[in-house]
């Protein structure tokens, strides 16, 4: 079947966030701004998926539903996509994926615990562990000539202090998409101090070509760590506004103990819709996802090769998903020089000073590098999810905003 990337529907009228013009605003001081942020890409669903709402909606049933085969499926894709061969016995279902990371953090911690978070961070983790009383121990990634990278040496060092490793496979907002040899690193130093491994892997089906994911699970079966993995159908297929995620437990002791505490929040199954997308996705969306990767790998490269030919910026690894940093580095001091020279027009709130400087400059709004850091103030978050087209514009925007800087 051929699928169609270039093609994205009009989502200004949808209550859709990411072209919400207030949230545009918020992150970048103009509302107008076209919308490279959050991670929600633009293209139609999976035309199974569509099809099956269109079919829900017209069947007009509502009720309480029943999914006895949601682990077999979920099992089945983990087959077919990644060559893991997971008992459905050890899998789990999860309302969304930050439920699952909350929920198992809750488990196997304590209050005032550390946990060990490799960054730049996606900021709802910071959230999750300052939230429920735990201590953040900042890992920060390795990074050199535009590359981030696990610095095993400082990674074992911090591990020391932590009583749980919160990780992030394929790594947002890089796309650093890690080895084995890596992964295997994770697991020997988690098992040796007797720490448990969560594994956000809610990217890890958006690998760019020449690049293979590895679940933390699967690579852990040689190791023998405690491990959960949680993964999704929210990126995969394009459906993140449906709340529905799923556990892969390396114990079952673990695994009843996550099934107790869901059960006492009444959170034990997924709702009428998102179930049956969520089942007619991992049944009959492979091939649109093999596809989708492609374009999004094909997205990537156009947007390394356009900066490093025509800016001084350079975007890092970016061999996953659709959302990777921007190195703004070598430009990031005259930029700052600029608005402060202007500063009557970039005395905004919201953002920082790149997501400002793009957003009212270029009419290009990306996510702050401080979101993910205080550190990263040199980075923004570029999301290439969404027609080429549109791409090439957010892009030459960038430059025209650049070279403003320089003249």
């Amino acid at each position: 079947m051929n699928f169609i990337f270039d093609e994205t529907p009009d989502r200004r009228k949808t209550n859709s966030v990411k072209w919400n013009r207030n949230a545009i605003e918020s992150i970048s001081a103009n509302a107008d701004a076209l919308p490279f942020w959050v991670a929600d890409m633009d293209f139609y669903p999976e035309p199974h998926i569509k099809a099956k709402a269109e079919e829900l909606a017209g069947l007009s049933v509502f009720g309480y539903p029943s999914f006895p085969d949601f682990e077999e499926t979920v099992a089945l894709w983990l087959k077919e996509k990644h060559s893991w061969k997971v008992d459905k016995e050890n899998i789990l279902f999860s309302m969304g994926l930050l439920h699952g990371v909350a929920l198992a953090l809750n488990l196997y911690t304590a209050v005032g615990d550390a946990v060990l978070v490799p960054s730049p961070t996606y900021r709802p983790f910071r959230e999750i562990v300052a939230s429920n009383g735990r201590v953040f121990l900042d890992h920060s990634l390795g990074y050199r000539e535009g590359k981030f990278f696990l610095d095993r040496e400082r990674f074992r060092s911090d591990a020391e202090k932590a009583k749980l490793i919160l990780f992030c496979s394929p790594h947002n907002p890089s796309g650093l998409v890690f080895s084995r040899e890596d992964l295997t690193f994770v697991l020997e130093t988690a098992k040796r101090l007797g720490i448990p491994v969560i594994s956000d892997e809610i990217h890890g089906d958006l690998v760019h070509p020449g690049f293979t994911h590895l679940p933390m699970g699967m690579v852990n079966e040689e190791v023998g760590a405690e491990t959960v993995t949680l993964m999704a159908p929210s990126k995969t297929f394009n459906v993140a506004g449906e709340h529905s995620a799923f556990a892969v437990f390396s114990s079952m002791e673990t695994k009843e103990r996550f099934r107790r505490a869901q059960n006492s929040l009444w959170l034990t199954e997924p709702g009428y819709l998102i179930g049956e997308l969520t089942e007619t996705a991992y049944r009959h969306g492979l091939e649109w996802n093999k596809a989708l990767s492609e374009y999004l790998g094909e997205n990537a490269n156009l947007v390394s090769s356009f900066l490093e030919k025509n800016t001084d910026i350079r975007m890092v690894n970016g061999n996953a998903s659709f959302v990777t940093f921007l190195d703004c580095s070598k430009v990031f001091d005259d930029i700052k020089a600029y608005t402060e020279k202007n500063r009557e027009r970039f005395d905004a709130t919201g953002g920082g000073i790149l997501s400002r400087f793009f957003g009212l400059e270029a009419g290009v709004a990306m996510n702050d590098g401080t979101w993910f850091g205080k550190e990263y103030e040199k980075f923004v978050r570029f999301n290439y999810g969404t027609k080429r087209e549109m791409v090439e514009e957010a892009l030459k925007r960038i430059k025209n905003a650049l070279d403003k800087v320089k003249s």
